[in-house]
């Protein structure tokens, strides 16, 4: 199959951000798009963003509004996120978006970025983070057969990622009877309890990019935990001697919670495995005093609403929205008695084995598309 540099197919265009101090340049009709807008994305489309920008913000910078149809790439922080605008709108400087020409589909390129995420991060440079530049974009090299196998090869990619969506739709409905039960059991309570008092320590994971191995223990992202369970899914490893250097300031124990911080932030995740791995900083690390507060309790509790809402009061940066530490730990949390924290977990966990057999099943239909995705961009499909 021939391959082609995305220069010669699409023009790539930088975004920007309007100085956020001039409330002239907010709340306008221009659509302004984050890359941690799509890590909220559950299909290849973007219909909307939560922020917008005026006419005057948009003139101020560099910023410029994409046609719809146009292939977002988020470009740093991270790199790597991708969709498609379904309507017209601009983004923040974290992206290179590509504006597709006669020659390429805009699904097809999409999917193609999507498999190559891994290639496309080891492409960043930059001291701070990793970034991709325009001219690297330009430079990377699809694979381009023509456009009738480009829709041919997109149309089976899609479908089988539907089997996924679908697949993600029953955990999410798991999740809302999760909460339902919790509302249903805790909803008239008062959060009078600062999380920091309830704990034996709430402290982030390693600031400092470890010695990487090939093998040996995994090393985890915040898109590890945002299913609610952690996935030891991972590309990256340490050493054991890597790990128990990392771990030894505040092991990590059976019943813990880890909680995501940038980014996708707010999912928590119960650690219910012996087995040794470590994790990046942007995943808070809580250790409940069990004699008080049930880590499945605890867990439940991050994700009612009424605690997404503090986080996001919490939140900082409009790039990569951030929860620091000292504001998880002056969350407001309901801490009835353990009796009472013991049941719910017993009227949940019919639920939560549902979870983990539709979890079982939706890793399946990754592997799968996955296959696919192989098959598809090496001329095999």
């Amino acid at each position: 199959m021939k391959s082609v540099t995305l220069g010669e197919v699409v023009e790539i265009v930088s975004g920007a951000t309007p100085r956020t101090s001039d409330p002239d340049n907010w709340h306008g009709d221009v659509r302004w798009a984050t890359p941690a807008d799509l890590s909220r994305l559950d299909g290849p489309y973007i219909y909307d963003t939560p922020r917008m920008i005026t006419d005057a913000g948009l003139q101020s910078c560099a910023a410029r509004v994409l046609p719809e149809g146009s292939v977002l790439l988020s470009s740093r922080a991270p790199i790597g996120h991708v969709a498609i605008n379904s309507v017209p709108m601009a983004t923040n400087q974290g992206f290179k978006s590509l504006i597709p020409g006669p020659r390429v589909d805009a699904k097809y390129l999409y999917h193609w970025l999507r498999a190559n995420t891994a290639h496309l991060q080891s492409m960043g440079n930059g001291a701070t983070f990793k970034e991709l530049s325009k001219k690297t974009v330009e430079r990377i090299l699809v694979p381009l057969p023509t456009i009738d196998e480009q829709r041919r090869i997109a149309a089976i990619l899609d479908h089988a990622d539907v089997l996924r969506a679908k697949r993600r739709q029953v955990l999410t409905r798991l999740d809302t009877l999760t909460q339902s039960i919790f509302h249903d059991m805790f909803g008239t309570e008062a959060n009078n309890v600062a999380l920091g008092d309830v704990c034996l320590r709430i402290t982030d994971g390693t600031h400092q990019s470890p010695e990487w191995s090939d093998q040996g223990v995994p090393f985890l992202f915040v898109s590890n935990i945002t299913s609610g369970e952690i996935d030891f899914e991972t590309k990256k490893h340490i050493s054991h001697d890597v790990w128990r250097t990392l771990t030894r300031r505040c092991p990590i124990d059976v019943g813990d919670v880890l909680y995501s911080t940038v980014g996708s932030y707010g999912f928590p995740a119960v650690v219910r495995t012996e087995d040794p791995f470590a994790f990046q900083r942007h995943i808070a690390h809580i250790k409940p005093d069990q004699d008080v507060l049930l880590p499945d309790f605890l867990s439940a509790q991050l994700s009612s609403a009424p605690l997404r809402r503090q986080a996001a009061r919490a939140a900082r940066g409009i790039a990569q929205p951030t929860v620091n530490l000292a504001s998880i730990r002056e969350f407001n949390i309901v801490v009835p008695s353990v009796a009472r924290q013991k049941e719910f977990v017993a009227r949940v966990a019919p639920v939560s084995e549902m979870k983990l057999q539709a979890r079982a099943v939706a890793n399946g239909l990754t592997a799968l598309f996955e296959s696919l995705q192989s098959r598809a961009f090496s001329g095999q499909l």
